[in-house]
């Protein structure tokens, strides 16, 4: 029986061979291999170590993840041997030959078989499953096919035989189009008059491609005794014209004889199951860059890999986009369902999904729109306002606020930063040119998701019509009134007034935007008001949720919303006063070193409420305030407990200017 052995095929990311400790031909007994990896845990080791050595390693993608049947022709040959040879002076008359891709039985005289195989160079190509063809979208080996040598008598029984077993492994370039290919072939069993054997090993590939080198070996570095290991490359090389490509099939022959004979034909022979595809088309013509050609087996489905990490320079927000994209859309693009690049019509296909969008700048500093399917795919281009639309922040974990939902939506633009933007554009044509992924060819996206960390409870349970600010969100709501001013005349028409204003703020929080003079709710009654009551005293448009920390106070950003008409001196400031307890929120959020409160992940969750006299009111007569501390622990205390401040001018507590 072929006994169980792990052959170690060394090769670089460029596809150049290896052989540290050995030199090219026959290589000396090595240690006998205790035992045989785990079938999927091998071809994980393999192509992964390649990637590490020389300047241009392919991308991360998991390594030989397909397998194709290894299949040699059948049946046996046989040759008569030499007069006078040393085969016939032992009896025998015929030298015979059996390939296979199973063990094959050796007959006749006790069978000597080497312990363990030897290892070549342990590395990139490590394969311990026979009789498959295993691939990566940068290389391919297979381990397992197995020759039987037999010598037979005039009777046609046998007199000695002896086992070989082949291996071969590669490791494509995705910017070159030469190839080396590591051959190895060992004595495994010999019985009887078969003692030493004389292997000759020849390659070619199809049209369009040439073997610089066919042979791993010549000479007597060729000739084989029991536990012995001969191994050397052969060279491939193809030339795809601009623009084209080359699917190249590798094919194989092998003579097998006693020393000193002479085979006149071809004793084995198989072909490697998968093409290997060399190109020069990866580029966009539009594109300045100018990629080497490269190549890779096209029937594995390239990954294009992003990490939704934040950092400086990555693509941070727009990953997220995306990864939430392939969670929550009704047909998994990217994920269970590949893409398919688009070279082009990529500014077509960007105007329909993103030529309406709206910037939150507001929101998102430097607010660009994204999209998925992305609009170099042919599944991009969808109309924008069929697409759900997102806004992803950041604190301690990705947060996406959507703004209009993802339920049986097919597509999604996304609010993020440009840089963020930019970045994740980048990587994706990094991965076409990579990855060799041509027009029309499929391919998958792997977002990797930053861990989230344990954060305050505001901060894991947002209300779903929230908004996001400075890692954290804000939330106004408004009840509708028959009139926004009841006291003009003509009176007002009808609108809204505000009402809870929520907001859940840690460390970092910046500013919002300072009170826009214009024509809230109330704030002709307020005029009135003052004027019929001769105060000379000054109207605010106090903020419910304060600018300190992000509060908004225009008429674009929310404003409306959050903005009630109050006296600047008495509900705006003073003591006490609005301002009093929002100076304590302010200095809560500062950073530790200023001060501050919180932790990394900690928060305050911060309230006020309106307290209107009746639902016809435009002005209210007084606000609820109500600050707490939660902790990432899940701990939390009272920053401050209900406080009321009413709308009266100055201290006197008199002039309440709720209608």
């Amino acid at each position: 029986m072929l006994p169980g052995i792990l052959l170690a095929l060394s090769l670089t990311a460029t596809g150049t061979a290896v052989a540290a400790e050995q030199s090219e031909g026959i290589s000396s007994s090595a240690t006998p291999t205790p035992g045989i990896s785990a079938p999927d845990k091998a071809p994980e080791a393999s192509l992964r170590e390649a990637s590490r050595s020389g300047p241009r390693s392919a991308p991360r993608t998991p390594a030989l993840s397909s397998t194709a049947p290894a299949t040699v022709a059948p049946g046996e040959k046989c040759e008569p041997t030499a007069l006078g040879s040393r085969e016939r002076k032992a009896g025998a008359v015929q030298a015979c030959l059996t390939a296979g891709t199973t063990a094959l039985a050796a007959a006749g005289p006790q069978a000597r078989t080497a312990q363990s195989a030897p290892l070549a160079d342990t590395g990139s190509c490590t394969v311990s499953v026979p009789n498959k063809w295993w691939y990566s979208r940068y290389g391919y080996c297979v381990y397992g096919i197995t020759v039987l040598y037999t010598l037979k008598d005039g009777n046609g029984s046998p007199i000695g035989t002896g086992t070989l077993n082949v291996s071969t492994g590669a490791v494509l370039s995705a910017s070159a189009t030469k190839w080396k290919e590591r051959i190895a072939v060992t004595m495994t069993g010999a019985t009887g008059a078969v003692t030493t054997l004389s292997v000759k090993f020849r390659t070619s590939c199809s049209a369009g491609c040439k073997t610089p080198k066919y042979a791993p070996w010549v000479g007597k570095t060729g000739e084989l005794v029991l536990g012995k290991l001969a191994n050397g490359d052969v060279e491939y090389e193809a030339n795809p014209a601009p623009g084209s490509s080359v699917d190249v099939t590798t094919s194989y022959t092998m003579y097998v004889t006693s020393p000193g004979a002479t085979a006149t034909d071809p004793n084995a022979s198989w072909s490697n199951p998968r093409n290997v595809r060399c190109d020069d088309a990866v580029r966009d013509t539009a594109s300045t860059t100018t990629p080497s050609p490269g190549c890779v087996v096209p029937h594995v489905m390239p990954v294009i890999n992003m990490s939704d990490q934040p950092n400086t320079s990555g693509p941070g927000a727009a990953a997220a986009a995306y990864l939430w994209a392939q969670n929550n859309l009704a047909n998994g693009w990217g994920s269970s369902k590949p893409l398919t690049r688009a070279k082009s019509g990529i500014a077509d296909r960007t105007a329909r999904t993103c030529g309406t969008f709206q910037e939150r700048t507001d929101i998102v500093a430097t607010d660009s729109c994204d999209q998925f399917p992305f609009a170099s795919t042919h599944e991009g281009g969808a109309d924008g306002a069929l697409c759900a639309e997102i806004i992803p922040s950041y604190r301690g974990g990705w947060h996406i606020h959507e703004l209009q939902g993802g339920a049986g939506k097919s597509c999604v633009r996304a609010h993020v930063p440009l840089a963020d933007k930019q970045s994740a554009e980048s990587q994706l044509t990094a991965g076409y040119a990579e990855h060799r992924i041509l027009e029309a060819e499929q391919f998958k996206v792997e977002i990797s998701g930053s861990a989230a960390e344990p954060q305050a409870a505001c901060l894991q349970n947002r209300p779903t019509d929230s908004l996001p600010m400075h890692g954290g969100w804000y939330r106004n709501t408004t009840d509708p009134v028959a009139h926004i001013n009841k006291t003009t005349s003509p009176l007002g028409p009808a609108g809204t007034r505000a009402t809870t204003a929520q907001t859940c703020v840690g460390t970092g929080s910046g500013e919002g935007t300072p009170a826009q003079s214009m024509d809230i709710t109330g704030w002709l009654d307020a005029g009135i008001f003052s004027a019929t009551h001769s105060t000379g005293a000054g109207l605010a448009r106090c903020h419910l949720i304060p600018n300190a920390v992000g509060g908004k106070g225009k008429a674009n950003d929310g404003g409306y919303d959050n903005l009630v008409p109050c006296w600047q001196s008495g509900m705006n400031t003073g003591t006490p006063s609005m301002r009093t307890y929002e100076s304590m929120l302010q200095n809560s959020v500062r950073d530790a070193k200023d001060g501050g409160i919180l932790g990394p992940n900690d928060a305050i969750f911060y309230q006020v409420a309106p307290d209107y006299l009746d639902a016809t009111s435009t002005i209210p007569q007084g606000v609820t305030m109500t600050a707490r501390v939660e902790r990432a622990d899940g701990s939390s205390q009272q920053l401050f407990p209900d406080i009321y401040i009413p709308n009266t001018k100055g201290s006197t507590g008199l002039l309440n200017l709720g209608n």
